[in-house]
């Protein structure tokens, strides 16, 4: 009896401390740009490494929900080409610029793909902070600037 308990308590413990991945809170903005001449969508992120401990790799990602902006881009996942790394003294904290750009697969989805992005009840594009032991941070984006 007493070892079952244990076992419980261990899970428990496990479950909350793995739902408290936000903690890093180092996505300071997000944004979709929306270019209906070009007919691309750029995916564009804002970080600080100030939560980080020093020398930490990461990389960012923009993670696609929902069936409309998935067939309009082609993926789910959008990688950031690049892989990123914490201040070594971390005195100050950098900020981080991140974006990547897709040609739309469905141009005239535009409009409908806007409105799914903008609407606060779905999530249709969470930038995600990641390394190799996981998810850092995620921010869901519901900000669209158009040109």
């Amino acid at each position: 009896m007493k070892r079952t308990f244990t076992i419980i308590a261990i899970l428990i413990v496990t479950i909350l401390t793995g739902c408290n991945r936000n903690a890093a809170e180092m996505v300071t903005e997000g944004k979709v740009i929306i270019n209906k001449d070009e007919r691309t969508i750029t995916f564009h992120g804002v970080l600080t490494d100030r939560t980080l401990e020093a020398d930490t790799s990461f990389q960012t990602r923009f993670f696609l929900q929902g069936s409309t902006i998935r067939n309009a881009v082609g993926t789910d996942l959008v990688y950031t080409e690049k892989e990123l790394k914490s201040d070594s003294n971390l005195k100050q904290s950098e900020e981080y610029e991140v974006q990547a750009t897709l040609e739309m697969k469905q141009p005239e989805k535009f409009d409908e793909l806007i409105k799914v992005i903008k609407d606060k009840e779905e999530k249709a594009v969470t930038i995600e902070v990641i390394n190799e032991k996981g998810l850092i941070d995620e921010q869901v984006i519901h900000k669209v600037d158009e040109k």
